[in-house]
């Protein structure tokens, strides 16, 4: 109980403590996008219609009120530290692993990052364990005109999570008004094994082609300007990623990091990539990066250099934010 009050009290410090004061809205330009699997961003309710016992106060992981404050206000405050790289705050966000719109709203009003105007948008998936993908947005920057759901069917009894299909107008200082898509995936996981899980991803990947696909210009078959971001569970260079690029033109700056072996996630004391972005060509030139704060890491004991500093540890709470980085889209 102490170790819960002292993190609560120390992840209320940190997020309070960043300044907000004399930050002016008005000519500032929104100039990245970040991505971000949240590792099991539960509230500790119970919902009757998933499976979510184990993180619940009386659950496996004796998930409380004040472990969720903790995570939540980590969570902040490494959104309000990019500034301090990037110049400005992301104009969007899109998030895997959370359980619903409750703990989005918790992050966007109950934190510093309200006086920053973040919209949410967020839609429940068929997923068991109720774990969806979500996404905010600086509604300064950015109008959401449609929202779509789009069913991801892998032919298995277990269903995986839909794709979040956001359109809207991006408005940015000195550029003209333009159409943006997003689309936020989580794939399925590797769970039983590459070789027996990798038909799932395909099936998704085939959904996300045919989506982009439907996107091309009648006339001239050009894509509009879309982001694409998600946890892949499969690196750039998979079939099921490549085959994404090759039927929809879509390029991949994840590439060159995976190729430099660096990653979001380490397994084995070996960091994989496995969040990725693509986009359009009409968005050649965006740049990717992996958003490594001192905040997010921790020392790797077992394996030498870093790890991620992540929420729990099997059963055991360990008061990180998550077990991946976040990844950060420089737009051109």
């Amino acid at each position: 109980m102490w170790r819960e009050i002292c993190a609560v009290a120390v992840a209320l410090m940190c997020v309070c403590a960043s300044d907000l004061s004399g930050q002016d809205s008005s000519g500032r330009s929104c100039p990245y996008v970040v991505f971000w699997n949240l590792e099991n961003y539960f509230d500790p309710f119970d919902d009757s219609l998933t499976l979510d016992d184990e993180f619940t106060p009386r659950g496996e992981k004796h998930w409380t009120w004040k472990k969720f404050l903790v995570k939540r206000n980590l969570i902040a405050k490494t959104l309000l530290s990019m500034r301090d790289r990037y110049g400005d705050w992301p104009l969007a966000v899109g998030f895997a692993e959370v359980e619903n719109r409750m703990v989005l709203r918790q992050l966007v009003v109950q934190t510093p990052l309200a006086k920053l105007g973040y919209g949410v948008v967020h839609r429940d998936s068929p997923d068991i364990r109720g774990i969806d993908v979500g996404f905010i947005y600086r509604e300064e920057c950015f109008t959401v005109n449609r929202v779509e759901v789009i069913p991801v069917m892998t032919g298995r009894e277990r269903p995986t999570r839909d794709i979040l299909h956001i359109r809207g107008i991006l408005h940015l200082p000195g550029r003209l008004a333009d159409s943006l898509h997003f689309m936020v995936c989580h794939w399925p996981s590797k769970f039983g094994g590459e070789e027996y899980s990798r038909p799932f991803r395909q099936a998704a990947a085939d959904t996300l082609s045919r989506v982009i696909g439907a996107l091309a210009d009648s006339a001239t078959g050009e894509l509009p300007s879309v982001v694409v971001t998600g946890d892949f569970n499969d690196t750039p260079d998979s079939e099921p990623v490549m085959s994404v690029q090759s039927r929809t033109g879509l390029l991949n700056p994840s590439s060159d990091l995976h190729q430099k072996g660096e990653g979001t996630l380490k397994y084995n004391g070996r960091w994989e990539l496995i969040d990725l972005f693509m986009v359009s060509p009409a968005l050649d030139g965006a740049r990717m990066e992996i958003y490594r704060h001192p905040l997010l890491l921790e020392e790797d004991e077992k394996f030498l250099g870093q790890k991620p500093f992540r929420t729990y540890y099997g059963p055991q709470w360990h008061g990180g934010a998550s077990d991946h980085l976040p990844i950060v889209l420089l737009l051109p």
